[in-house]
Order: structure tokens, then sequence, then C-alpha cells
């Protein structure tokens, strides 16, 4: 079953984001079927695996920096983004 996770991690200044960028995005198709990064610093994926392996594949692209994956309902969601960051919300969201 495919979930919704927020990947979010504290860059510092010696942090490359665009490699990081690099290294999450090769995790696609293969462990994560869809990618959404309209936030600097924050991922939402979409993901079969649980949270547990998803840590284990994405913190060494962060290591020794804090890293926070947790799943999101993407049926209860509220914010202020682009049109596009919606539509890709709400292919995941159930049908009532």
């Amino acid at each position: 079953m495919t979930k919704i996770y927020l990947v979010t991690y504290n860059p510092d200044v010696y942090f490359n984001k665009a490699i990081f960028h690099g290294y999450m995005t090769s995790l696609y198709p293969r462990h994560i079927t869809d990618w959404w990064h309209y936030i600097d610093t924050t991922y939402l994926i979409a993901s079969s695996l649980d949270v547990t392996s998803l840590y284990n594949l994405i913190f060494p692209g962060v290591p020794q920096r804090y890293l926070l994956i947790m799943e999101v309902d993407p049926n209860n969601a509220q914010g202020w983004l682009p049109k596009d960051a919606w539509t890709w919300l709400q292919k995941y969201q159930r049908k009532a």
C-alpha cells in the first residue's frame, strides 16, 4: 500500500542541497514511487516502504544532520502552496 511521508532535514552552510536532491531523486522509482519538493528542505514522497526502511535509505544522504520522516494524511492538509502542489496531494487523497 502506498503511503505519503514527509521528509525534512536541517542543513547547514556546508550542506549541498543539490547533491541531496540528486540523492533523493535517485531513489525514484525503485523505493519512492512519486515525490514532491515545493518547500526548500522538505519532500513529500510516496512509497510502499515503512518509515524505518525509508529512514535507512535516506539518512546516508544527510549524515550527522537532523532528519524527520513521518507519515502524513493528504486528506487532512492545509496551507498556502502553488496549485501544482495541491494537485499532487489530491492524487493520494482517499475518496470518501
